[in-house]
C-alpha cells in the first residue's frame, strides 16, 4: 500500500521535482567511490549503468568542475581531493554539536537560563542545540528555528569573525526589518557593532528581535579561526538586563566558547599571528 510518505527509490525518481541527470552524475561519483581504485571511462560507464557517451559527458563535466582527476598516462579517473570538502563540512558540523553539547549543558546548569548553539546559514542563524531555562521565558524557540543574523546576538557573534567584506555582504543582503524599537538596521552601524564584538569577545542583543528577550553570544571557531557556531545565553527582561547578564555570565560564556573552539583545534595566539 503506497502513501504520500513513500520515499522508496522508485517513488522518489517518479517525483516531478526529481532531476534524473543529477542522479546520473552522482552515480559516476558513487562508482568511483565504491571501486576505491582508478577506473577508465568504460569501467565507469559499466559501474554507473549508463552508455559510454553519457558517461563521457558526466566525467568531462565533473573533471572540469574539479571533482575528478585523470592520469595522463593511462587515462584513468579518480575522485579529486575537492571531494573531501563535503566530508569535512559534514564532519565539522557533526563534531561541533557533539563537542558543544556537554559544554552547553554544563553552562545551563550553572546559570539556570536558556543556552543555545546556532549555525550560520545564509543570512540567518539556525538553532541546532537548545537547553531551556528552568524559569519562565519570554521567547520559546525550537531546534530548527531560523532568525536573521543581523539582529541576533549569535548572528552578530558569527558575523564578527568573518572577513569584513563577507559580513557586510550578508548584512546588505538581509531583509533588515525594524522588529522592535531597539532593532538596529543601518548597515554602517551594524558593522561598528561587529567591531565591538571582536574587541570584547562576545555580542549582546537588548530586545532587538523580540521585546523582552535579552541575549549574549560568543563564537566557536575552528583551527583556522573561522566561526563555525555560536553559543548564546538568552534571558527574559526585566528579570535580567544586558548589564547584569554581562556582569554575571559573559566570562563563563566566552570560556565555554573557547573550550569548544580549542577542541576543534583553535589556537588564539597562532591565529592572531597568521
Amino acid at each position: 500500500m503506497s502513501t504520500d510518505l513513500d520515499l522508496s527509490p522508485r517513488a522518489t525518481s517518479d517525483h516531478p521535482l526529481f532531476v534524473a541527470s543529477l542522479e546520473k552524475g552522482m552515480s559516476v561519483l558513487q562508482a568511483l567511490a565504491q571501486a576505491q581504485r582508478p577506473l577508465n571511462l568504460a569501467d565507469i560507464a559499466r559501474a554507473a549503468g549508463m552508455g559510454r557517451s553519457g558517461a563521457q559527458r558526466f566525467v568531462f563535466t565533473l573533471k572540469a568542475l574539479g571533482y575528478l582527476e585523470q592520469n595522463p598516462d593511462n587515462k584513468q579517473y579518480v575522485l579529486s581531493s575537492k571531494m573531501l570538502a563535503f566530508a569535512h563540512a559534514y564532519a565539522s558540523t557533526d563534531a561541533v554539536q557533539r563537542l558543544a553539547a556537554p559544554v552547553l549543558e554544563s553552562l545551563r546548569e550553572a546559570c539556570g537560563e536558556t543556552v543555545n548553539l546556532t549555525l550560520l546559514s545564509g543570512n540567518e542563524v539556525v538553532y541546532v542545540l537548545r537547553y531551556p531555562s528552568r524559569h519562565a521565558v519570554s521567547v520559546n524557540l525550537q531546534i530548527g528555528s531560523r532568525l536573521a543574523a543581523y539582529c541576533t546576538a549569535p548572528g552578530r557573534a558569527l558575523l564578527a569573525w568573518l572577513p569584513p567584506e563577507t559580513a557586510k555582504a550578508i548584512i546588505d543582503a538581509s531583509d533588515r526589518r525594524q522588529h522592535t524599537p531597539n532593532t538596529e538596521t543601518n548597515p554602517e552601524r551594524l558593522m561598528v557593532k561587529l567591531e565591538r564584538v571582536r574587541e570584547r569577545g562576545y555580542s549582546v542583543n537588548d530586545q532587538e528581535r523580540f521585546v523582552g528577550d535579552v541575549s549574549i553570544a560568543a563564537a566557536v571557531r575552528d583551527r583556522n579561526g573561522r566561526p563555525v557556531a555560536a553559543i548564546n545565553i538568552a534571558v527574559p527582561y526585566p528579570r535580567w538586563t544586558i548589564a547584569s547578564l554581562e556582569s554575571e555570565w559573559a566570562e563563563a560564556l566566552m570560556q565555554a566558547a573557547e573550550n569548544v573552539s580549542r577542541s576543534l583545534g583553535f589556537m588564539p595566539a597562532a591565529v592572531e599571528q597568521q
